[in-house]
Parts: structure tokens; C-alpha cells; sequence
């Protein structure tokens, strides 16, 4: 069993390594009655760019071998909520974006709303031993939280970075 390496990014701009080679999860978790919905914006290593959401949950099959698992929280459920997107290997990918969105029907609350009072966080795992928490404690208004993201642009240092960022419209991975 692989060695447990526990680092919590609390900050915009931390960031800390991972381990290459290994299999990758990020798990968006939050307890409060709201319908929060993962994202994974990638760009491929031959600079294609993708989007993996509750519409289109890829595969783990066919590059860039990510997959989203559920929709949790629909209709605002509350209590042990819980999304994963997986990364078989970062060997296709150069970045990743993990995002949220507040799904509300027919546009609700269309300006957003503060994502702090969720008690979300993402929490980016290996399984090699990596856990990487980036808590989702950003009191700006908005409706999408890009949280962190997955650089692999050298993939001798790949490493996750905190980012909190709160805006209006869908996130731009070339915007980062």
C-alpha cells in the first residue's frame, strides 16, 4: 500500500505535486441542499480541448481516459453528496480544469450564489498515496467555482494548484 501524503491547499496559488504515473481522483463532496455538479475542462498533450460533465461523462477507455461516475445532489439533496472524475493517467493530458456549477431548473437564482456556505471541498487522490484537499470557500456570488486545476504541462512536476476562482459564465481552460 502506497504511503499516504496529505496536504491541504488553502490558499489561491497553492499547489502541490503528484506523483506521475498514477491514477487519478477528484472527488467534489458537500453536505448542504444544493445541486452542485463537477466538471473536468482538459486540454490533450496534442492541444485538444474537452469537457466532461453530467451530459457527457466520458470513459476511461478511449483517450483522455476521464470519466465522471454520478449526479449527485439532484433536486437539492442535502446531506453526503458526492462526485468523482477519474483520471486513468495524466499520459494524454496536459491540464484539467475541476470546476462546479450550481444547477438550478428553469435558471433560479441565475447571478449565482456564495459558494463557501456549501461545505464543499475537492479533494484530488492518487492512487499512489497523493491527498490533495482544496477546499470550495470562495464568498464571492457567482454561478461557477473553477476550484483547482491539474497541470501536467511538465510531466516530470505535475501538481495540483488551488485556484477559487468565482465567475458568471462557464469556465475557458485557455483563460488559465
Amino acid at each position: 500500500m502506497a504511503t499516504q501524503h496529505k496536504v491541504t491547499l488553502n490558499q489561491p496559488g497553492d499547489h502541490a505535486k503528484l506523483k506521475k504515473s498514477a491514477r487519478i481522483t477528484a472527488k467534489l463532496t458537500w453536505t448542504k441542499p444544493v445541486d452542485l455538479d463537477l466538471h473536468a475542462f482538459y486540454k490533450t498533450k496534442e492541444g485538444v480541448f474537452g469537457h466532461i460533465y453530467y451530459d457527457n461523462q466520458g470513459n476511461l477507455l478511449n483517450p483522455p481516459c476521464i470519466e465522471l461516475d454520478e449526479d449527485a445532489g439532484v433536486d437539492d439533496t442535502g446531506g453526503d453528496n458526492e462526485e468523482n472524475i477519474t483520471i486513468k493517467s495524466l499520459s494524454h493530458v496536459e491540464a484539467v480544469l475541476i470546476a462546479t456549477n450550481i444547477y438550478r431548473m428553469f435558471g433560479f437564482l441565475s447571478f449565482g450564489d456564495n459558494f463557501a456556505k456549501y461545505d464543499g471541498k475537492v479533494v484530488v487522490e492518487t492512487n499512489l498515496g497523493d491527498h490533495i484537499e482544496v477546499p470550495l470557500d470562495s464568498e464571492k456570488k457567482g454561478k461557477w467555482c473553477v476550484i483547482a486545476q491539474i497541470d501536467n504541462s511538465d510531466p516530470s512536476e505535475p501538481y495540483v494548484v488551488n485556484i477559487n476562482k468565482v465567475q458568471k459564465s462557464e469556465p475557458n481552460l485557455r483563460d488559465f
